[in-house]
């Protein structure tokens, strides 16, 4: 069983997410992030915390440059997947096929073998990026705004959407936890006269082999935002300073980092401890 508060789950999950792919995971995907959203990266729990958005900002200097660069949506995806290094995708076997009623004829699946490391994956359906022109970006750099905070450009959002923590254990038996996932139809028991198949009818997610901390959501509408990307105002040292001498120089906008450092399975920042020289005499 887990011993964790859920700031240190969600900060953990975060973590492994953006190693993977940059990105910034939500740890809990019904909670709305826009494109255009402002504010500050928790520390404690990895999540974001929203302070306003450019396009309904109470600043005017923002809203109003804002206005001028409309969000721009992109292409759905039919899938994305993301799992950390740990988190190690496989074929789904037949067995959970015969074992999960809904695994055989599913849209969507997959299956996921951890080891002794903590791992994670966030599997999306039909999830489409909307995101913050990159005219904006240049622009208010250039008037100076949104300085000292985490600002979302991009935003997946989706209407299905399954994500897992999994479980710690250092025991030899726990550490081949696999897990199986899928995105089926949720077809009606009694057939509707008038209906053909295919309309209106649901989805849902069905798991085997879930020992972790394991979340998921359907709808009709893509309202989840389970994955966004954040970038950061950096500043930048004189060319004076630089061996480039076509280094950028001032004020850029550059991909946030995370603000924590090495993170153990329990989602603790590990603590190094450096040998002092006096020590080793």
């Amino acid at each position: 069983m887990f011993s964790w508060s859920k700031k240190e789950a969600s900060r953990k999950y975060v973590d492994l997410i953006n190693r993977a792919s940059s990105w910034w995971a939500n740890w809990n995907p019904s909670i709305q992030i826009m494109a255009g959203d402002y504010g500050e990266i928790d520390i404690k729990s990895g999540q974001f915390v929203k302070e306003g958005n450019i396009y309904t900002s109470s600043d005017r200097s923002i809203a109003d440059l804002a206005v001028q660069f409309k969000l721009v949506p992109e292409v759905a995806l039919e899938k994305y997947i993301v799992n950390s290094s740990s988190a190690k995708q496989r074929e789904l076997g037949a067995n959970v096929n015969v074992n999960v009623a809904g695994f055989a004829n599913a849209s969507l699946s997959g299956q996921w073998q951890f080891d002794r490391s903590r791992g994670a994956f966030l599997v999306m359906h039909m999830p489409r990026i909307t995101r913050v022109p990159d005219e904006f970006l240049a622009a208010s750099l250039k008037r100076g705004l949104l300085k000292d905070k985490a600002f979302v450009t991009h935003v997946y959002s989706c209407p299905a959407y399954a994500l897992y923590l999994s479980n710690k254990s250092k025991s030899f038996i726990m550490c081949n936890e696999t897990v199986s996932v899928a995105l089926v139809a949720d077809v009606p028991s009694i057939a509707t006269p008038g209906v053909s198949a295919g309309a209106g009818i649901g989805t849902r997610w069905v798991d085997d082999g879930v020992a972790g901390l394991f979340q998921k959501g359907c709808n009709d509408e893509a309202l989840f935002a389970p994955l966004y990307f954040i970038k950061k105002i950096t500043k930048c040292g004189t060319r004076r300073d630089s061996f480039d001498k076509t280094a950028p120089v001032g004020d850029f906008w550059a991909d946030a980092e995370v603000p924590w450092g090495f993170l153990d399975d329990d989602g603790e920042e590990e603590v190094i401890d450096y040998l002092d020289e006096s020590d080793s005499d």
